[in-house]
C-alpha cells in the first residue's frame, strides 16, 4: 500500500502537460487553460486556451471591481482599475492575433488616486503558446513611489491562477 501511495505523485506528474519552452520572463506565468466550453465547440485546444485566457482575465477584473482596491495592493485613496480615458480603443484592449488565429490580447487598465492624481498603470497580456498552454504577463507601474507594484502583480497573478480551469505550469518569479 505504501508503494502505491508513493507512486501517485509520479503518475500525476506524468499526466501533466510538459512545458519545454524557455523559462518565463519576469511577471510572466505559463498556465494550462482547461476549457469549460461545451465539448461540441469544435475549437482547437490552442483556440480554446486563447478564449479561456481572455474570459478568465475579464472575470477576474469584474470581480475586482466589486472588491476593495486594497485587496489587490492598491493603497488607500486609489479607485479600482478601469480602462483609461482615451478616445483610442487600442489604448484599452488590443487584439494582437489575426482573425483566424487563437485569441492573443493585451489589456491596459489604470487606477487613480482622486486626491493626488497619481496613477497605477496595469498591462495584462494573454498569449496562446501551443496546445492548452498560455503565457500570461502582468506588468504594473506607478507615478506614486509609495505604491508597491510588485505586490499588485503578485496578487493579481495569484488570483488568476486560483480560478477554475487554470493550472500553473511555470512562473518567472
Amino acid at each position: 500500500m505504501k508503494k502505491f501511495l508513493l507512486l501517485v505523485p509520479a503518475l500525476l506528474a506524468a499526466c501533466a502537460p510538459a512545458y519545454t519552452g524557455p523559462k518565463p520572463g519576469p511577471n510572466e506565468i505559463i498556465v494550462e487553460a482547461v476549457s469549460t466550453l461545451p465539448t461540441r465547440s469544435k475549437l482547437s485546444p490552442e483556440n480554446e486556451a486563447g478564449v479561456m485566457g481572455f474570459a478568465m482575465i475579464s472575470a477576474l477584473l469584474v470581480n475586482n471591481f466589486r472588491e476593495s482596491p486594497t485587496r489587490i495592493g492598491l493603497p488607500a485613496g486609489y479607485e479600482n482599475f478601469t480602462f483609461p480615458e482615451s478616445e483610442v480603443d487600442s489604448d484599452k484592449l488590443k487584439l494582437l492575433s489575426a482573425k483566424e488565429e487563437p485569441v492573443h490580447i493585451k489589456m491596459n487598465l489604470v487606477a487613480t488616486n482622486a486626491d493626488t492624481k497619481n496613477t497605477v498603470n496595469l498591462e495584462w497580456e494573454s498569449r496562446p503558446i501551443g496546445g492548452k498552454l498560455l503565457s500570461v504577463t502582468v506588468k504594473a507601474n506607478s507615478t506614486d513611489t509609495a505604491v508597491n507594484t510588485r505586490t499588485i502583480e503578485d496578487r493579481l497573478i495569484a488570483q488568476f491562477v486560483k480560478q477554475n480551469g487554470i493550472r500553473l505550469i511555470a512562473s518567472g518569479r
